[in-house]
């Protein structure tokens, strides 16, 4: 049994697909959460970025911190996926299909000092999508 292909979005899936994920302008632009959640979309590839700035602190340890940074940028990349399957089903018409490709993360420190260091944290996530 060969394995079914996956639909292309259409032109118009795209661009449905497209301004849901749009925080450049309107609603999303607006809103200061402390990181930030962008997108690209390749062909049928869907990368979620997310970005903060965090302060690490010698108390804790870097390995404890980064794993809250790793939980709390995993909860918002899954719920920007979430929300946007919801509002494709009601703008096109149908499911968006996803699935997990690849997942990374990166801590890149900007500063440091004696008793902190502050850094960007940068999660991505590879979607497969029709």
């Amino acid at each position: 049994m060969e394995p079914v292909p996956a639909q292309i979005l259409s032109f118009d899936e795209v661009n449905i697909l497209g301004n849901i994920l749009n925080s450049t302008f309107g609603k999303a632009s607006t809103q200061d959460k402390g990181y930030s959640c962008k997108h690209s979309l390749q062909g049928s590839k869907l990368v979620l970025k997310y970005n903060a700035i965090v302060h690490f602190n010698d108390t804790d340890g870097l390995t404890t911190q980064k794993k809250e940074e790793e939980r709390i940028s995993s909860q918002m990349l899954d719920d920007k996926i979430a929300d946007t399957k919801k509002e494709f089903r009601e703008q096109a018409g149908r499911a968006l299909k996803v699935e997990k490709l690849r997942e990374k993360d990166e801590v890149e420190v900007i500063s440091m000092t004696s008793s902190r260091k502050i850094a960007y944290y940068r999660r991505f996530i590879t979607f497969e999508i029709s």
